[in-house]
């Protein structure tokens, strides 16, 4: 099992391993006017992506359970609402193939520190 860190932007995404510092970037064409995440499968497909980039197997039969934060950090004026943390845990599980043990949607504006995402993780 591992802790990871999601930060999405617009048209990119950010994934950290919180154990290894590991960290690896992507873009895509994912974002709308109005929405961070507006095309669903662009960005389930950045992700797997970025997933594959961390040296994850999430397709083998047994592959470890994983914990995710993950934070929007651009045009969330208002807030994340609760379509957009059910979007964010669906998209989520789909790019780990339901590999996951725990996804936290942060409602923060501000990038944290990998000790703070850690601490949220484990409470």
């Amino acid at each position: 099992m591992a802790d990871f860190y999601l930060q999405i932007r617009t048209n990119s995404m950010t994934l950290k391993n919180l154990e290894t510092h590991e960290e690896h970037s992507a873009a895509g064409e994912f974002s709308t006017q109005r929405m961070v995440v507006g095309d669903f499968f662009n960005a389930e497909s950045v992700l797997y992506q970025l997933v594959c980039d961390m040296g994850l197997n999430v397709r083998r039969p047994f592959a470890s359970r994983h914990r995710v934060l993950v934070q929007a950090l651009e045009i969330i004026d208002g807030g994340v609402s609760l379509v957009e943390e059910r979007l964010f845990t669906e998209m989520v599980y789909g790019a780990f193939n339901r590999r996951i043990k725990k996804v936290l949607v942060s409602r923060d504006t501000l990038p944290m520190p990998q000790r703070q995402a850690k601490a949220l993780l484990d409470s």
